[in-house]
Order: structure tokens, then sequence, then C-alpha cells
């Protein structure tokens, strides 16, 4: 195998230790980080399943751990789905599918999963970890009995209530660090047999899992906040080449496709990443459309819609998004908007 690719669903990049997170363990994801490139600024498109990277299908298995899986196998590839049936345990039926996949005969190893997605599976003892940890922030709050909230439900949500924010995110910190160490044992499988030596590895998300940020729990009816579109991307080259870098340039899920085509010598149309990678290129774009929102240096705006107002955000300034500057910046409003409904080749000399 040339490419492995791992994409975990439902996770934004700031859950994550190599993107500033102090208070989540993720040790796998530290270690991957230090022997990878790392992306700060990637972006979803649109935030979504990740099938955009079905033009270089053809060339791979596909292990499938969706928790909703489609009927037909997309870009004719060797599918492998897991089994719920086989084992109790979700991991080792991920673990399970990525052996048997192993004993294929592909360039690309496609591995999508929706275990960031609700339902969760976490142990208790990480949770009340976290749920101790953040005990003090709430008052009259008993971290010590708090149950874990191992499925939400998605819909509005009440910035008020204290309680319960903390502890959806510290079960969802749960889900994190419980991941983490699945990977830990997938990484020594393909370490084991020398694909730490061979193949590039890619680790991304296709979206992430709104937990109440801006009012809304789940995708669903948010918008294109950070908590959404804001995802990690880690590419590890074989023997760690471009170790421990870090590219500022804004890139975005539609790339990969063109990177991987490029890693596997396929002749693919569009933007490559690897330039950014290899040649120390500092861009590739100087904005980044995300549905009807933009990201520029300055910027973070989200276009007006039938029921909402635009808003807009300085960058990088406001992480979190929480102080909307539209009725602030009307003309900064009107030219961003005027760029989301342009050509596409237009957004790529904004400044």
């Amino acid at each position: 195998m040339k490419v492995i690719l791992i994409v975990a669903n439902g996770l934004n990049c700031h859950w994550l230790g190599p993107y500033g997170n102090e208070w989540v363990l993720t040790p796998s994801f530290d270690r991957l980080a230090s022997e990878s490139v790392v992306f700060d600024r990637h972006y979803a498109n649109d935030p979504g399943s990740s099938g955009l990277w079905n033009a270089c299908l053809r060339h791979a298995v596909f292990v499938d751990d969706r928790k909703s899986k489609p009927e037909e196998t997309p870009g004719g590839c060797r599918l492998i789905r897991t089994n719920p049936v086989a084992s109790a345990n979700p991991s080792a039926n991920l673990l399970a599918a990525i052996q048997e996949a192993l004993l294929e005969t592909a360039d690309l190893l496609y591995i999508e999963t929706d275990r960031l997605v609700p339902p969760w599976d976490f142990d208790f003892e990480s949770y009340q970890q976290y749920a101790t940890a953040s005990g003090g922030f709430v008052e009259d709050r008993d971290a010590e009995s708090e149950e874990p909230l191992d499925s939400p439900t998605p819909g509005p949500f009440d910035l008020k209530d204290h309680a319960l924010w903390h502890r959806l995110h510290n079960s969802f910190a749960a889900a994190v660090t419980s991941f983490d160490a699945e990977l830990q044992v997938i990484f020594d499988r393909f370490r084991a047999r020398g694909l730490d030596r061979s193949a590039t590895w890619i680790v991304t998300s296709g979206y992430g899992w709104p937990l109440g940020e801006h009012g809304i729990i789940g995708p669903g009816g948010s918008r294109e906040h950070e908590e959404l579109v804001h995802l990690p991307l880690i590419v590890r080259l074989p023997e760690g080449g471009e170790a421990m870098r870090r590219v500022s340039a804004f890139t975005q899920p539609a790339d990969l496709g063109h990177t991987i085509g490029e890693l596997l010598g396929l002749n693919l149309a569009g933007q490559s990443l690897l330039p950014l990678i290899t040649n120390h290129s500092r861009t590739i774009r100087e904005a980044c459309r995300i549905g009807p929102s933009l990201r520029t240096d300055e910027w973070a705006f989200l276009a007006a819609t039938s029921d909402r107002p635009p808003r807009l955000y300085l960058k990088p300034d406001d992480i979190w998004e929480a102080n909307d500057l539209a009725a602030r910046h009307p003309d900064e409003c009107d030219r961003l908007a005027s760029l989301l409904t342009s050509d596409p080749g237009k957004i790529d000399a904004v400044r």
C-alpha cells in the first residue's frame, strides 16, 4: 500500500493536542503529529461525509465503519464493512476489518469511521477523570456521581445549562481519548507491517460535531462555525519525512483527492497539497469557501440566510467566533458576500 487514509467524522481539530488542546489526552495523535506535517487551517468545503475521494477509490480497499452504511459500493473498490454483530466491542470490530484489509493488494487503504458521532463508545473511568477535573466549575454539581452522556439529543441547546455543558463536553473528551487509544493499536499494526516506512498516512475528518457552542448540538441546523468546519489534517510521509512541519495555508478536503492521486501516480486535475509539504510553498489559495461562508486571514464570514442575519468574526483572535462584528463592518460584509456569489477563481485573489 502506498497511501493510508483515515477519516474520523465528528472530530474537529480543537480537541487534539497537536492543535493546542491541553486538557484532552491524545498521546497517539501527539506522536503522529511529531512524525508528520500538520495543516493548521484545513476547512470543510461543505461539511458532510468524505465522498470526495471517489476518483481514487478504484485503487482502494475501503473499510466502512460508518453507522449508516449505504448499500452501493463507492467507486468500484474492494469494500469491507465492520460487523457490529461480530462483537459488542466496536473497537475490536474496526481492528478486525482493518486486519482483513491489510491482506488485500491495493494502493490505497481508506478507512472511514463515525466513532466520534453519537452514540459514543468510551469507558466510564475516562469520563470520570474529566468529570472530576471539571467538577469545581459549576456550583452544586456532584461530578463523582455524574452519569456520562453518550447519546445526546441533536437540536437546540440551552447555553445557560452549565452542568449539562460540562457533562456533554466531558463525555466527548472521553470518546476522543478512547478513540486515540484505538488509533495507537491500529498504528502499531501498520508499523509491524513496515507501512511506516513505505506508505503515506493521512488522518483527517469530514466534519466536526457541534456540542452546544452556538446553541446547537449536532450538525443539523448548525451554521459553519469552527466546531463544525475546522478539521484536523495530519500527513505522515514514509520514514517521517518533513516531520514537525506546520502548514498555515488554507486547505480543503477537495484537495485530498488530487493529493492522493499524485501519490498514487494518477493524473488527476485539481490542486494537490504536495507542494505545500515538499516544496515549502506558502499558499495555494487566499481564502476558503465553506458552503455559504468564507474564511480569510482576517475574517470568518457567515452569509445571511432566510432566517438568520450575516455574521462576521475577527480572525485569528476570535477562535470560537463568539463576538459578532457584522453590525460594525457592513461594508466588509457586503464585500465578502459578493465574493461568495462570484466566480470561484476570484476567491484565490482575496487578500
